[in-house]
């Protein structure tokens, strides 16, 4: 059997493949945990800068849990957890910025992947659905996601309907940051991962985190939270780095 996920690094990127065209990319608890397990190894390696996820071939980035096999195992594992809700965490705690390289159709759980996922880029041809209400589900754990990210009225109306949007709407609605032709969405991708490495990467990941600790957070506590991270980020070695470098009006070194 070919591996369900391919590892694969290009300079400073991790790049992680959904390698299960054959059924659109779904999701099965062995997929799901070798997924947690790479994001985990990505932000640990020091030496990455960010994360890139797609799907094998061209007309499915990921179609959601996988219905045909051990349905109940992807729903919920022996520890009473749901591995796809493993795989949202593990995206959204990686320190480095992941990015959905999205190269066709994302149904139910893969526009979760898509929601956790700090940018994403889809080729023009992608359509975007919440069919779950079709199969007697409902996109919960998406849902969870989805509810910061676009206008109520609009995800109750995927979610509602199950119908299909296509890319152009996804990126109206606010799923995706940009789309474009199929043959130019690589370089879209390269142009946005050469752009955050000119950025700090202790920022980002700071920047990251506090992003993700605000979500949860009391509208009134949120200006505290900021304000004294802003204070303790102004300290590092970045930082102090960056600010030389703009008074020297030199590209800034930060520290690797």
């Amino acid at each position: 059997m070919a591996d369900e996920l391919l590892r694969e690094r290009k300079g400073q990127t991790l790049w992680l493949t959904l390698n299960r065209p054959e059924v659109h990319n779904a999701l099965n608890a062995v997929l799901a945990k070798h997924m947690v397990e790479a994001f985990e190894d990505g932000s640990a390696d020091t030496t990455l800068r960010t994360v890139v996820l797609t799907g094998a071939g061209e007309r499915s980035f990921c179609s959601g849990a996988d219905l045909k096999e051990n349905s109940g195992g992807i729903f919920r594992a022996a520890d009473g957890g749901n591995p796809i809700a493993a795989v949202l965490r593990a995206i959204e705690a990686c320190n480095k910025p992941v990015i959905a390289r999205i190269n066709g159709s994302v149904l139910a759980g893969g526009m979760g992947l898509v929601a956790a996922c700090d940018l994403a880029y889809a080729a023009d041809h992608a359509k975007f659905s919440l069919p779950e209400v079709r199969v007697g589900l409902f996109p919960m754990m998406v849902a969870a996601r989805l509810t910061t990210q676009i206008p109520r009225r609009h995800l109750q109306e995927m979610a509602y309907l199950g119908e299909t949007i296509d890319a152009t709407t996804a990126r109206q609605y606010g799923l995706v940051n940009g789309i474009a032709p199929a043959d130019v969405l690589d370089t879209v991708v390269a142009d946005v991962l050469d752009r955050l490495a000119q950025n700090s990467p202790d920022a980002i990941a700071a920047g990251k985190r506090a992003l993700r600790e605000m979500r949860n957070m009391a509208e009134g506590d949120i200006l505290t939270f900021a304000e004294r991270k802003i204070a303790e980020l102004a300290d590092t070695p970045d930082a102090h780095e960056g600010r030389q470098a703009f008074a020297e009006k030199r590209k800034p070194r930060w520290a690797e």
